[in-house]
């Protein structure tokens, strides 16, 4: 049986896939979970502005959303983080790059678990950390 390049090309592809799928189930499988912070400065979420306040951030699979009191939010999509600390953290905490006076969140870890979620790098922000160089990182604790 004769099998053109085309075919193999999407029979890998697919296996490629169903894989992915099943490394990224253990992310899929934990349950969501919603945590509240108190944010003491501006900061972005991808291009998404949002003042110094109260939110809500809720991790479901490979989305963080964050949402203010007016329930003004946004999602932003996320990559699995080795974070073998996190296992050991008794809550959740927020992490922050800080290019200048510009903030981006970028990651969310919560306590028990050994990953974390990185939020993808925003246009927005790889525009800023070509400018400005590389981010200090700032961590904030969110209230449970």
């Amino acid at each position: 049986m004769k099998v053109s390049k085309n075919s193999l090309v999407a029979l890998v592809t697919a296996m490629a896939m169903a894989m992915l799928t099943v490394v990224m189930m253990p992310s899929v499988v934990q349950a969501q979970s919603a945590m509240q912070a108190t944010i003491p400065f501006d900061f972005y979420v991808g291009t998404k502005w949002f003042p110094a306040g109260d939110y809500s951030v809720q991790v479901t699979g490979a989305y963080v959303r964050v949402s203010d009191r007016n329930n003004h939010s946004t999602f932003a999509l996320t990559n699995l983080v080795a974070n073998p600390e996190s296992r050991t953290l008794g809550g959740a905490k927020l992490l922050f790059a800080r290019y200048g006076s510009y903030l981006f969140l970028k990651e969310v870890r919560r306590g028990g678990y050994t990953s974390s979620n990185g939020l993808i790098r925003s246009n927005l922000e790889t525009t800023v950390a070509k400018q400005i160089g590389e981010p200090e990182l700032i961590a904030n604790i969110p209230s449970k």
